[in-house]
């Protein structure tokens, strides 16, 4: 399997079971203490389950009933977590993020994100959307599930071949779900060849940025949980002349869209 050439075909490629199950499981764990300390504090029981993940997912839905702002909090500790900073630095990521980047310059963006996506909720879900769009150096995105996702819990859904095109038109309030993001109009949308991606625990997708994608809402019982990891291309001409700057700000986008459509 030629991993550079599906990536650059389709945007996209996947490695199987690319961190061990016990890795998943430790990073659960390490997430859940954040959790019942925080539950802890409401004098709420923690969930009990023999599934790292699964206890997880039930101890977060308590937390976030009994104080939703509290989901942000658990977000923002885990971007400071070490073990998050070791997988985003792992030599084996690096060399397959360098491959399909075709470049050994690369930097990793400073949040290091799990997506944790709610039972039945919308706002947070990243409908139809390029992720240039939100910030214009050529970068690559790491996109990892911490248990099986798919299309009963809004796993990522992809357009393959329509990296190809380039940047393409994003609006506000566009999105066939209410969500917080800009997202790429109906019309274009219907263009796109959409595959379900239907993956397991510690399985890798490495996709462009150009890349179209979309997550659907979570209709299962149990939090979505994803983690993702950005790399730049340091050695993009548009980088190095904004002193490598990268801000994630959707007016960059319309921007750069407003741009190439003069």
């Amino acid at each position: 399997m030629n991993l550079k050439q599906n990536y650059e075909d389709d945007g996209y490629c996947r490695i199987e079971n690319f961190i061990p199950l016990s890795f998943i499981h430790d990073y659960a764990n390490d997430i859940n203490w954040l959790v019942e300390t925080q539950l802890e504090q409401l004098n709420i029981p923690p969930s009990i389950d023999d599934d790292p993940v699964k206890r997880l997912s039930n101890s977060f839905i308590k937390l976030w009933e009994a104080k939703p702002e509290a989901q942000t909090w658990i977000y923002d500790e885990i971007n400071r977590r070490p073990w998050m900073y070791a997988l985003a630095s792992d030599p084996n990521l690096n060399s397959r993020v360098k491959e399909m980047l075709g470049t050994d310059r690369i930097a990793i963006h400073p949040r290091l994100n799990i997506v944790m996506n709610m039972p039945n909720q919308s706002w947070h879900v990243a409908d139809w959307h390029q992720d240039r769009y939100y910030g214009a150096s050529h970068h690559t995105i790491a996109y990892i599930p911490m248990q099986a996702t798919g299309s009963f819990n809004g796993g990522l859904i992809v357009a393959p071949q329509a990296h190809k095109n380039g940047l393409l038109p994003h609006v506000k309030n566009s999105s066939r779900v209410e969500t917080k993001f800009h997202t790429h109009p109906n019309e274009v949308v219907d263009t796109f060849n959409q595959i379900q991606l239907e993956l397991d625990a510690g399985d890798l997708i490495l996709f462009d940025g150009w890349l179209p994608h979309a997550a659907k809402t979570n209709t299962s019982e149990d939090v979505r949980f994803v983690i993702t990891i950005r790399y730049a291309n340091l050695s993009d001409p548009f980088f190095i002349q904004r002193g490598w700057v990268w801000k994630d700000l959707a007016e960059e986008g319309l921007t750069a869209l407003q741009k190439k459509e003069k």
